[in-house]
């Protein structure tokens, strides 16, 4: 059960940040991300994938100062929370995606996993 929903987690913040990376580039975009902060968010993807979460986080943190309604980074930043065993951030990340992109029902989804996994935890 775990390993199916690491897996669920993983497999949707890769779905979120490859939307994200495409619209991020549209000319339609309404808060254009800056390029200090897309580097950043760019670190912070390196650091993900080299499972260096805590520097993830940091560059992340740095990214959301500089446009904190993007809700992509607030995706990658919640999986890099979640996991450092850190479910309440992550969750409170989730929020912030849900808040920012109320129709995605993949979110709504994801957050109910957690929301699960939180409770199993107490």
């Amino acid at each position: 059960m775990e390993l199916w929903f690491s897996r669920a987690i993983w497999l949707t913040l890769v779905f979120l940040i490859g939307c994200g990376a495409s619209y991020q580039s549209g000319s339609e975009r309404d808060i254009p991300i800056t390029k200090h902060a897309n580097s950043h968010f760019e670190q912070g993807n390196i650091y993900l994938k080299e499972k260096r979460y805590d520097e993830a986080i940091d560059h992340y943190r740095q990214a959301l100062y500089s446009d904190p309604d993007n809700a992509i980074i607030h995706a990658a930043l919640g999986w890099a929370y979640y996991n450092v065993g850190m479910l309440d951030a992550a969750i409170a990340e989730g929020e912030a995606v849900m808040r920012l992109e109320p129709d995605n029902p993949d979110v709504a989804k994801l957050m109910e996993m957690l929301y699960q996994e939180r409770k199993q935890r107490r």
